[in-house]
């Protein structure tokens, strides 16, 4: 009985499986017969006499100069927005989708935002307003970027919003963007010995700001002018964050600590009173007068 064990152990597994190793090995040592894939080239679209050809969306190929996304952007314009009798807000394009120019007349900037491209849904549906002269926010109406500018419009960087802060328009009260002094905060940090030491760090004045119809979510501009970076802006909810050690704990847990901790443990500064007052002082900072339009507005067919 033992004996045609041990023989149908071998008929069964060790043969088949030396059989098996050596056609893995002996295929592994044939010369390759087959071509690299290299994918589907999209060909270059066409021109078209009056347009311009954009890629909003980036899709690589095989071959790197060309994309799989494009769009003819015509030259027909519309005023969207107005800030004041010389400062205004245009969008390139037909159907109330393509790229966001900001003009100031009296400056002469005139300045196309080519980071986002806008659709009529991207278009933020609720209140906007922008008294800062400075600071200038463009948000999308459904967060997922933040186009701004720092030098009174004629440079323009991209902002975002983290994910767990981000919510549905509908929640949206209002955006706000403004001029104030900058902040100047410390908090604990660690060097690269891990060495403790008392970390400074200015936060711009220069913010928007969402105030939500039950809260406010803010604009936290911490700009870091380091080798490489443009200046760098993003929102976090302020929800449940207020002066709790409960909360506090949270973070220190691990509760968002990705997106908190980026750059050492500056997010402490969320818990300091005069941060926080600033914050929160957000939703009364008082609008008039303002000249500009409380809403950006787009009419599909009204370009010209």
């Amino acid at each position: 009985m033992k004996k045609k064990l041990i023989k149908l152990l071998i008929c069964c597994i060790i043969i088949p499986g030396g059989l098996w190793a050596f056609i893995i090995n002996f295929g592994s040592n044939l010369p390759q017969r087959y071509e690299e894939t290299t994918g589907l080239d999209i060909p270059m679209p066409e021109p078209k006499e009056g347009y311009e050809i954009i890629y909003p969306e980036v899709i690589k190929t095989s071959n790197p100069n060309y994309t799989a996304s494009f769009y003819y952007l015509s030259e027909k314009r519309q005023v969207i927005y107005r800030y004041d009798a010389d400062r205004y807000l245009e969008l390139q394009g037909e159907n109330c989708e393509g790229l966001i120019w900001y003009h100031d007349q009296a400056k002469n900037i005139h300045t196309r935002i080519d980071k986002i491209f806008f659709t009529y849904d991207r278009l933020p549906k609720f209140n906007y307003y922008n008294p800062g002269k400075d600071y200038i926010g463009i948000p999308t109406d459904d967060m997922s970027a933040v186009p701004f500018s720092i030098d009174g419009g004629k440079t323009f960087y991209v902002g975002e919003v983290t994910s767990f802060a981000a919510k549905p328009s509908e929640q949206v009260e209002r955006f706000i963007g403004v001029d104030n002094s900058p902040l100047t905060l410390q908090f604990n940090d660690v060097d690269e010995y891990m060495r403790g030491f008392i970390n400074t760090i200015t936060v711009s004045g220069n913010t928007g700001y969402f105030i939500l119809k039950n809260d406010v979510l803010f604009g936290e501009t911490a700009f870091y002018e380091r080798i490489g970076l443009n200046p760098r802006q993003s929102y976090h909810s302020l929800n449940g964050v207020i002066n709790t050690q409960t909360n506090i704990n949270l973070y220190l847990n691990g509760e968002h600590l990705k997106e908190v901790q980026r750059f050492g443990r500056y997010w402490e500064i969320y818990y300091k009173p005069t941060y926080i007052e600033r914050i929160t002082g957000a939703r009364n900072i008082k609008l008039e007068p303002y000249q500009g339009w409380n809403k950006i507005r787009c009419e599909v067919g009204a370009e010209k």
